[in-house]
């Protein structure tokens, strides 16, 4: 490791040399007063070359979750509710978008835990390869959200989709709150608001999941052919 100088320490040491030389060439009464200054003078500039010199403290931060970027998607799926059969475009449209701010979600998720997996302090999560299980959940969260692009309806295989996404969510959560068990308080402060956020949006998408669901079984059964 280099060590740096300031220049602001190092002047006042210059100078008090220069203010020595001088002393001693001009001699008489001046030269004590001139010695014990510039000493003075050495003294305190050394002590700032060295707190200059000194590399910094690394404070460690902990980075809390403030989910101030994560989507808040109300009651998701709710206005399914008020919304018929007549009106299946509007209800691909409130799928697509609850389902999408969902899916943001998720990739927020594996995104924060993915940074989490690159210190010593979780490499217990590495081992148990933790970054697929949310990536699993990013990427079928994608899939339900691009089946809706499509110009899909709300079918019974996105329900499957939907809840096998909650169930996903729900591990995770599970995961990470055995996994902080009995871990210093700076483990805990990383992890205890992302199993808080993957335990959102484990309940969201079982809401999502109920209000396409019974939209989906208002639909008329088609008649039995004969």
């Amino acid at each position: 490791m280099y060590m740096r100088f300031h220049p602001i320490a190092v002047v006042p040491l210059f100078l008090a040399g220069v203010a020595l030389v001088i002393g001693v060439k001009l001699g008489g009464y001046l030269l004590p007063f001139t010695a014990v200054l510039a000493a003075a003078t050495v003294v305190i500039s050394l002590a700032a070359i060295i707190r200059y010199a000194r590399p910094p403290i690394q404070v460690k931060q902990i980075p809390v979750e403030n989910f101030s970027f994560w989507a808040d998607a109300g009651k998701p799926g709710a206005e399914l509710r008020h919304l018929s059969l007549d009106d299946l475009a509007a209800a691909v449209r409130v799928a697509k978008a609850d389902l999408g701010f969902l899916s943001s979600n998720a990739d927020l998720l594996n995104a924060r835990t993915s940074l989490l997996l690159g210190r010593p302090e979780f490499v217990e999560l590495v081992q148990e390869k933790f970054d697929g299980q949310t990536g699993r959940l990013s990427q079928d969260l994608k899939a339900a959200v691009k089946r809706l692009g499509m110009g899909r309806e709300p079918s019974v295989e996105l329900l499957d989709l939907i809840e096998r996404c909650a169930s996903q969510a729900d591990r995770i959560a599970n995961k990470l709150c055995d996994f902080q068990q009995g871990k210093p308080e700076l483990v805990h402060s990383y992890v205890e608001p992302l199993r808080r956020g993957a335990e959102k949006l484990s309940r969201d998408l079982r809401l999502v999941f109920t209000n396409v669901s019974d939209f989906v079984k208002s639909a008329p059964a088609e008649p039995e052919s004969s």
